[in-house]
């Protein structure tokens, strides 16, 4: 049966205005319907709308479906709902699906276009589904799920396009808003007060307009920008403002019964603040009552919160404010499906969920092109999605979760690019601990310009596992972390490739349970991993990675107090502009520090320990930490090109009162650390930290501490601290090859403790950091100007604290890396402005291959990958040409070879080595190459022999005039000078010309002093 007009109009249009109470089935043939008022599918009733067929809807109108609708067109037939005809920008209002839990909405291959929002779910039974259908034109929402709950809805294969807000809005109810109060100055009839509005929104939010709809326009006729009194921040919920937003307000107006506040950019509301807006000019109404105001938060124009936020304020007699109370039933959204669809020219979110609870997110296959928010955005309590396959690119984040408790995502090869960053969750800052579950497998965050990944929270547990993902060339880190505490991740199989600042960052009270492995971290702007913690890291591996080439550290562990059981083995180090490995903690104590395997090669540092007093270092390549291409980020107390740095913390200690019965208060002399001691009360999870570096305080025992091992009444405080076997030696340097630095080993470790301002603290000092049985370099040893002098590797120094490094390997113990030999090929001379080609391809080196090339051409540097060869344009004067190489592993060349190329006709290139010193330089002749000069290996060679000589032949004139016998034959006093001449003759025949000259000289001196020696001898 068919509910509709009688008549049909001329044009064929069957209009529509009585409810479907029964099953009714529109054709193409009885078509185009028009709807021209409200009309609902009544229960137990379902429309069957066939393929072809067109239903227009008037402006305003609405299709309430309370049975089932099923639209069922084909592909060349799609079902079409859309406006009438000729109405230009008057938009009908919604289908709204308020079904029961035998109802249906079906679309398939439907086309939906110019209403407000195309779907609207206000009932949370029943299910709805979206198959190959097209929602696009809508001013507010592609499909819109709202009262306290939503159903099931399922979208497939499906496109939205042209959205002015969200695409898919899921915001039922009040959604995750925590309070809202709107107080009046005056409450009475018809009076003009001012009002003050505070909103918590419970989850952060960034807005850039707040929108207050008041029950009338009479009400707010008369407020306007002079009306503003104060806008902004409360952080500390004292009502007072202490983050202010009035230099931000660009704008206040007043449309009909809306008041709004435009600020000039979007400001970020966390969790833990309170939005405070105070305003004059609003008339109250003439009638006692509690009347609503919407209150709406837009950020790029579009909603951030749920239709029902809503602040009341009270007229009349009433004698106590009304207060916005949060609903006793939580609201929820639910089983939201989106399986390869397209999202494209979106205002708003491709999805966006606001509830109390939000699980069962599914977005998976879809593209998401241009939408100018999130891709997903999702504010809740407690969440759970899922993220599959999708590609997006997005104004804001491409996936955006913000929870108050608890969060689980889970995304598995997404492509996120393009956008502001490409995940981000935030957690509450102030709720009790929550847990933030975060998987990523397998997906692409590249080319964002902020961070690949991003996690913000004060107060949540992270759990962390990221598994061959590639994160590369984001504007900021990699993957940025900041957690009250990660109490496991791994972090294994990806590559985190040239981001502008750190590639993993992590930012924490305490880190444990953490393993990197078997990533590729490189060429990034800042350290590859960062790694600072508040209190405590511990159970941290590091192992089978290659973290090489990035300007900062490669791996720096960094704590406010301890460092714990922390193992790097196995791992590539090389070519990073800092440390190879920084561990650092200010105050000394007994963690336990495991470096092995390793090769830590050309980085601006090679190890750097300090604070950790359990520390072995065996097996590694630490060679060539001397990375001069980087300028190195500074580390205090150590200079570039030291390859092991072993020194103590700030002095201090952590005092653990939990075993002593003594009250820990009686044995500390400082009254203000005393008085908070007291305030704290010192549970048994409780500990003192006592600082010459800082301020003593108390943390807790989750966050770490060294035990108070004695009580000893002898002491002025009665503490005493004890490693147990501390006679054994802590540090153990054994089985490394460490060479090539121009410090091979700092030492810089005392006492532990002293004295500082709040008690006297004995502790056992460290006697010997062990460094046998390591090579440094030559089989003599390292050089120590008491130890060993004799030495001619790396030098040992020492600050404080002794060291033994007896005996030493003669011979490295695995691969013996040396540094390239840098080869120049450049012309002599060139016309000026033509193009001249310099190389470096008979560069060499012994282990690997040459991978960078630094020319530097009249003081500008160029560096060039794999490739040799580098052109220039000849100018009107000299070129000065220098060229330093680097390996594959990052190792520099220690020279660099040099060549100067005239104006004036082509000549043939030719080639300069770097064995020739910078202080030679100046005394060459213009053209000259830089291989074969004087103090060229070739020059030196001549040189030894020709002077030997000469040496031994004065000599064995003297006892020839002296009647002895003589230490050397003439004939091998001659060999030697000829030797000599011929090298220079033969070297200045391929280079230098000065050395011919030299070669002629040093003959015509050899003749005259030969024949001198004749007749002196045949005299004699």
């Amino acid at each position: 049966m068919s509910s509709v007009s009688a008549v049909a109009a001329p044009s064929g249009v069957t209009f529509v205005e009585s409810p479907i109470q029964s099953d009714t089935t529109w054709t193409e043939d009885g078509g185009p319907y028009r709807l021209i008022r409200d009309v609902a599918v009544e229960s137990g009733a379902t429309l069957t709308i066939r393929p072809g067929t067109e239903v227009q809807l008037a402006e305003g109108v609405s299709l309430t479906v309370r049975g089932s609708l099923h639209a069922t067109g084909t592909g060349t037939r799609p079902v079409l709902i859309t406006q009438s005809a000729s109405s230009g920008d008057l938009r009908w209002e919604t289908i709204r699906y308020n079904g029961s839990e035998s109802s249906t909405l079906s679309l398939r291959n439907t086309t939906l276009q110019g209403g407000r929002s195309g779907i609207t779910t206000t009932s949370g039974e029943g299910s709805v589904t979206v198959t190959d259908s097209r929602l696009q034109n809508f001013a507010d929402a592609g499909l819109s799920a709202n009262g306290t709950t939503t159903p099931p809805v399922t979208i497939t294969r499906s496109t939205f396009s042209e959205i002015g807000g969200h695409a898919i809005r899921a915001s039922p109810s009040i959604g995750a808003v925590e309070e809202i109060e709107l107080d009046s100055t005056d409450r009475r009839r018809n009076r003009t007060a001012r009002h003050t509005l505070t909103l918590a929104p419970g989850v952060g939010v960034s807005m850039e307009t707040i929108r207050l709809r008041y029950p009338s326009a009479r009400s707010v006729r008369n407020v306007g920008a002079e009306s503003l009194g104060r806008i902004g921040l409360d952080t500390d919920s004292d009502g007072e403002i202490d983050q202010s937003f009035d230099d931000a307000v660009s704008d206040v107006s007043v449309s009909g019964r809306h008041v709004e506040i435009s600020l000039s950019k979007s400001e970020y509301i966390s969790s833990r603040d309170r939005l405070v807006v105070e305003f004059d000019g609003v008339v109250n109404p003439r009638t006692r009552g509690v009347y609503p105001v919407g209150v709406s938060l837009l950020d790029r124009r579009v909603p951030q919160l749920s239709d029902g936020v809503h602040a009341m304020y009270v007229v009349g007699a009433e004698t106590t404010p009304f207060a916005y109370a949060p609903p006793t039933d939580l609201t929820r959204v639910r089983g939201i499906t989106v399986h390869d669809s397209e999202f494209d020219a979106i205002d708003g979110a491709g999805l966006f969920a606001d509830a109390d609870i939000v699980t069962g997110i599914r977005v998976s296959d879809s593209r998401f092109a241009d939408v100018r928010g999130d891709g997903v955005a999702i504010r809740a309590a407690q969440s759970e999605g899922s993220f599959r396959g999708n590609r997006l690119h997005a104004g804001d984040a491409g996936i955006h979760i913000e929870t108050r408790a608890q969060t689980t995502l889970v995304a598995t090869d997404n492509r996120i690019s393009r956008s502001t960053t490409g995940i981000r969750v935030r957690q509450s800052e102030r709720r009790d601990r929550g847990v933030t579950r975060v998987t990523l497998r397998g997906n692409e965050l590249v080319d964002n310009d902020r961070n690949g990944l991003e996690i913000q929270s004060e107060t949540s547990e992270g759990e962390l596992w990221l598994t061959d993902n590639v994160i590369s060339e984001n504007g900021q880190h990699g993957v940025a972390l900041s957690n009250w505490a990660i109490k496991s991740g791994r972090v294994s199989d990806n590559r985190v490739l040239n981001n502008s600042r750190a590639g993993i960052a992590i930012n924490s009270h305490v880190v444990r349970n953490v393993t990197l492995s078997r990533n590729r971290i490189a060429e990034n702007g800042g350290d590859g991993v960062d790694l600072s913690v508040h209190a405590l890291a511990r159970d941290l591996v590091a192992t089978d990675n290659t973290i090489a080439d990035n300007r900062g550290h490669a791996l720096a562990v960094r704590s406010d107090l301890l460092v714990h059981r922390v193992t790097v083995a196995g791992n590539r180090l090389a070519n990073n502009g800092g440390a190879g490995v920084l561990v650092s903690s200010p105050l000394t104590h007994s963690g336990t520090l495991n470096v092995s395997d390793n090769v830590i090669a050309a980085n601006g540092y090679g190890l750097v320990a300090r604070g950790t007093l359990n520390a072995t270092v065996r097996n590694n390549d630490i060679v060539f930490n001397t990375n001069s291409h980087v300028r190195p980020p500074p580390v205090a107390g150590v200079d570039p090109g030291t390859g092991i740095y072993i020194a103590e913390g700030s002095r201090g200690a952590i005092l653990d009162q939990s075993d002593v019965d003594a009250p820990f208060a009686e044995l500390v002399a400082n009254p203000q650390l005393r008085q908070q001691i007291e305030i704290a009360t010192l549970w048994d999870d409780t500990v003192a930290v006592l600082r010459t570096d800082g301020v003593s305080h108390t943390r807790s025992t989750a966050e770490g501490a060294v035990d108070i091992r004695r009580v000893d009444d002898t002491l002025p405080t009665g503490v005493e601290l004890s490693y147990g076997g501390a006679d054994a030696d802590s540090y153990r340097i054994a089985n490394n090859d460490i060479y090539g630095h121009d410090t091979g080993m700092e030492i810089n470790i005392s006492r532990l403790v002293t004295t500082n301002a709040t008690a006297r603290i004995v502790t056992d000092s460290i006697r010997t950091v062990n460094a046998e049985s390591n090579y440094w370099g030559a089989a003599s040893g390292p050089y120590h100007s008491s130890i060993l002098p004799e030495g001619d590797g790396d030098e040992i120094t020492i600050t404080n604290g002794w060291v033994d490094f007896i005996p030493v390997a003669d011979a490295p113990m695995g691969q013996r890396y040396r540094r390239p030999t840098p080869r120049l090929s450049a012309p002599s001379t060139a016309a000026p402005g033509s193009r001249i080609q310099l190389s470096g391809a008979e560069s060499t080196v012994e282990t690997g291959s040459v991978s960078e090339y630094h020319f530097v051409v009249n003081g500008t540097g160029y560096t060039t990958r794999e490739r040799a060869g580098l052109g220039v344009r000849m100018p009107n004067e000299t070129l000065t040409v220098t060229l330093a190489v680097e390996d594959d592993l990052g190792i520099d060349s220690n020279e660099s070879a040099t060549a100067w190329i005239r104006p004036g006709p082509a000549a043939a290139s030719e080639s300069a080595s770097s064995t020739e010193t910078a202080a030679a330089l100046p005394e060459r002749e213009p053209g000259a190459t830089s291989g074969t000069g004087l103090l060229s290996a070739w020059g030196i060679l001549g040189g030894g022999c020709f002077f030997a000589a000469l040496f031994f032949g004065g000599y064995g004139m003297v006892r020839t005039v002296r009647s002895q016998p003589v230490p050397m034959r003439g004939l091998f006093v001659q060999l030697l000078a000829g030797l000599g001449i011929l090298v220079w003759l033969v070297a200045g025949v391929v280079g230098s010309n000065r050395l011919m000259l030299v070669a002629g000289v040093a003959g015509i001196l050899w003749a005259g002093l030969t024949a001198t020696a004749y007749l002196v001898a045949t005299r004699t």
